[in-house]
């Protein structure tokens, strides 16, 4: 059957070209790719610091599989003012694979990626190039600058809400435990070798501490607690999954509940942990 021919993170690329149509030159496509997983928090292919910024071999081998084994994507060869460009293009057998597998695709992770296809679809590759290298290629100078702001922002967060688990706030916990790891996150990218991991990580961090800080805010100016566990779990579980899978996938850190987090939670605690943390996982929500 052909659909079991097509591995599981295959339905990125053919979802893209389905929705896009055409797609010039080989940069743009891998560029776009990296944008709808990253902004969009979708777990698929893996990119690596190459000479034109993120670059998956993984990606490469599919769209050449889907080309010359599958017939699932027409590449043609363009001759350009200075250079020969390839064209991708899906063919009408691509097109009714993929409107079979998106039956299959939750409808939140359809609704994310056609955002992000929407945001970036009209854009050339050279200015994809500029916006990935300025926002998600990292130096490890860069980083150092970064780090000192989002380390305080990550510590001024404990502090509030392990005042609030005292209380017996429903969602701290869950706070306490994220905002750990990506305190811990951050420490191991001082280490990081790859600066497209490290800008990838960083801006995940950023991203979900932004997220932490505006509900924070939101708790602290309200008398009762302005969010139901399902609601709070609602407005994070994307990007704490996405930060827990890409950094368990590039050898950061595992899952979070692979950390030792036994230095601030005891055995009772550890267990709630581990409850609360299995209803982040987007199975368990209801989009």
């Amino acid at each position: 059957m052909l659909i079991e021919r097509i591995p599981e993170r295959g339905w990125i690329p053919l979802y893209t070209l389905y929705k896009v149509g055409k797609i010039p030159a080989a940069t743009k496509l891998q560029k776009l790719i990296f944008l709808i997983q990253t902004e969009g928090k979708l777990d698929g292919y893996r990119f690596f610091k190459h000479y034109y910024g993120p670059y998956s071999e993984e990606l490469d081998v599919d769209i050449k599989s889907f080309a010359q084994s599958l017939d699932l994507i027409d590449v043609q060869v363009v001759e350009g003012n200075k250079y020969p460009y390839y064209i991708y293009s899906p063919t009408q057998k691509g097109i009714k694979t993929i409107q079979e597998i998106i039956t299959k695709i939750p409808t939140m992770e359809l609704k994310r990626a056609d955002k992000i296809i929407d945001k970036y679809r009209n854009k050339n590759y050279k200015e994809l190039m500029e916006y990935v290298y300025k926002k998600y290629v990292i130096p490890a100078q860069t980083f150092e600058e970064i780090y000192p702001s989002i380390s305080d922002d990550l510590i001024s967060l404990n502090n509030v809400w392990e005042k609030w688990y005292k209380d017996d706030c429903p969602a701290s916990l869950l706070i306490l435990s994220i905002v750990e790891y990506n305190s811990k996150v951050l420490e191991k990218l001082k280490s990081a070798k790859d600066p497209v991991i490290r800008g990838v990580c960083t801006s995940a961090i950023s991203e979900l501490t932004a997220k932490i800080v505006d509900l924070t805010s939101n708790c602290q100016t309200s008398k009762d607690c302005p969010f139901s566990f399902k609601a709070l779990l609602t407005e994070i579980s994307d990007h704490v999954n996405f930060l827990e899978t890409y950094c368990s996938k590039n050898n950061i850190l595992p899952d979070i509940l692979d950390i030792d987090f036994s230095d601030f939670m005891n055995e009772e605690e550890l267990t709630r942990l581990e409850k609360t943390v299995a209803e982040t996982r987007p199975s368990e929500l209801m989009y």
